[in-house]
């Protein structure tokens, strides 16, 4: 059984390297690592660092992590490193244990003689179909410096409009935090004392009052209960969300919201356009892009859309005439998609549909930010003016009744 080596190493570049080699002894390690072109400063058994994933450190690659593997791969093939060497580089300075863990496994596979898309083949839950898809591809091809350069930009692009999108919705989502705090706070603590107040005066309290005090009576007398169903049905919620079922159900209703549903519908023509340019450009057969593509475009609705050409394809349709009956693809979609098919430049269409409705995904998101925290402000200053207005009202009926 080969045995684990750490090392640390010079590049071509002059930069320093760390890592770890499995090797049948330490000068079968030295051999390895110089052909990987690295000069040898350090070599010993065991492990330099610990890259295990532990309770509180990251279990997963974010997408923009990821963005950041594809460019530091293409930048690195671009230049001249071997596979081999580019996989053993990143892993070295990668921050992600996962990464770092599942590039280290990659970098095994290398040396066992695989290849590098059977090696990303071996882990489906850290590379994505399309980019195992691009990188077999490429090596087909002999051009996976280009395939790793679009796959760079094409996650590039998938993690700016994600970021879009968390931007525009933190602020919101921090307002109505807030809003929920103010009126919970108020509910438990200013509103029972003003109670009181208007009990002892015997008063006739305004409707809204009324139902203020009700509402915070019961807050507080049973808030033992109100509080944990509350929080078991958000848990109820969310681990439904995560099933096939309700993910499935929540993208279907995506569409139908009003302004939003526009801003999904977008996105998933977006993907589809960029997804099938690109694998399309690499020569991957169309068959199997559409296959990738349908898992890509992360919408059951236009998955189905997608299959059903598939089995349109298959039957010797052409892509445009399989997407015909599907209402989710826009004429403007159908009809360069039909041009493309024509002129025998189907990727350099969809690359071009694809830039119009990425350029609108980021205007719409910026638009909607615009829009949405004014809105979420004026919200919480309707709930904060209507907690004040019961509670205002009947001191102004008291103050006149003790000025008569």
């Amino acid at each position: 059984m080969p045995n684990l080596y750490s090392y640390k190493a010079r590049d071509a570049y002059g930069k320093v390297v760390s890592g770890q080699i499995h090797a049948d002894d330490i000068n079968r390690a030295a051999e390895l690592i110089r052909e990987r072109s690295l000069t040898v400063l350090d070599l010993s058994p065991g492990k330099t660092k610990d890259k295990s994933v532990s309770f509180f450190q990251k279990k997963k690659v974010t997408l923009k992590e990821f963005a950041v593997f594809c460019r530091q791969m293409a930048t690195m093939v671009n230049a001249g490193v071997t596979i081999m060497s580019s996989i053993s580089a990143i892993a070295a300075q990668a921050d992600n244990p996962l990464m770092a863990e599942t590039l280290s496994d990659i970098g095994k596979e290398l040396e066992s003689g695989r290849t590098f898309s059977e090696a990303c083949m071996k882990h489906k839950d850290f590379f994505p179909s399309i980019f195992t898809s691009m990188v077999e591809a490429g090596e087909t091809s002999g051009a996976l410096d280009e395939v790793l350069e679009r796959m760079a930009e094409y996650f590039e692009n998938q993690a700016e409009i994600r970021e879009k999108v968390k931007s525009a919705t933190t602020y919101p989502s921090f307002i109505g935090v807030a809003a929920i705090i103010v009126v919970v706070v108020l509910m438990l603590t200013v509103i029972p004392g003003f109670a009181s107040m208007f009990t002892e005066s015997g008063m006739e309290l305004p409707v809204i009052t009324r139902i203020l005090i009700s509402i915070s009576d019961i807050m507080k007398s049973y808030f033992y209960i109100v509080f944990p169903a509350i929080g078991v049905i958000i848990f109820l919620l969310v681990r439904w969300s995560k099933t096939t079922k309700g993910r499935y159900t929540l993208q279907r209703v995506s569409l139908k919201l009003p302004k939003i549903g526009i801003l999904f519908k977008n996105s998933a023509i977006g993907r589809f356009c960029r997804s099938l340019s690109i694998l399309v450009a690499s020569g991957v057969p169309m068959m199997q892009a559409l296959e990738i593509v349908a898992r890509v475009v992360n919408n059951v609705e236009y998955s189905s859309a997608i299959l059903y050409a598939r089995r349109a394809v298959s039957e010797g349709m052409n892509l445009s005439q399989g997407l015909s009956n599907s209402p989710h693809f826009t004429p403007l979609v159908m009809h360069m998609l039909k041009v493309g098919e024509e002129a025998g430049a189907l990727d350099e269409m969809l690359g071009k549909v694809a830039d119009f409705y990425e350029s609108e995904v980021k205007y719409t998101v910026d638009r909607l930010s615009s829009i949405i925290e004014p809105l979420m402000i004026f919200f919480l200053a309707i709930l904060v003016g209507i907690i004040l207005a019961a509670v205002m009202l009947p001191m102004f009926k008291m103050s006149g009744a003790v000025e008569l």
